[in-house]
């Protein structure tokens, strides 16, 4: 290993965390904050609101189980349960109006199919969002 080799490494390990990192609580933090704010505007009632907001909780205790499950250090997840929500975040940003104006036919039409109400593309933008960033993350864990 020369010395450019040696710098290399040097570099990467400055630019990217150690999966053991508590950093990786502080970006979950931010993960759910920014989740919250992309998802929250496109919510037209408290019920929805409330449902929105159970997402970051579920996937966290979902983490929590495969962590104790599978004898993995919780910490060593975080880059994947932050993937999720960044995933699902970015793949609503730009899709407020469209997202309010399901969220009002879903309040005013409860119970009919959400295929006889307005489009909702945000789904294909998450179809594209959510796989991207969960795969660096699994990507991260496996390099790092």
């Amino acid at each position: 290993m020369d010395l450019r080799d040696t710098v290399a490494k040097v570099d990467e390990r400055v630019l990217v965390p150690e999966k053991s990192s508590p950093l990786w609580w502080l970006f979950a933090t931010i993960s759910v904050v920014l989740y919250l704010a992309v998802m929250f505007p496109g919510m037209v009632n408290r019920q929805q609101k409330i449902w929105v907001s159970c997402g970051p909780v579920a996937a966290f205790l979902a983490t929590a189980a495969y962590s104790a499950h599978y004898d993995r250090s919780l910490n060593e997840l975080l880059p994947v349960y932050c993937g999720g929500m960044l995933g699902i975040a970015l793949g609503a940003v730009g899709h407020w109006r469209a997202m309010r104006d399901f969220m009002t036919w879903r309040a005013e039409n409860p119970g009919k199919p959400d295929d006889e109400g307005p489009g909702i593309p945000w789904m294909l933008q998450m179809a594209f969002t959510l796989p991207i960033f969960l795969g660096g993350a699994f990507w991260y864990m496996n390099a790092y």
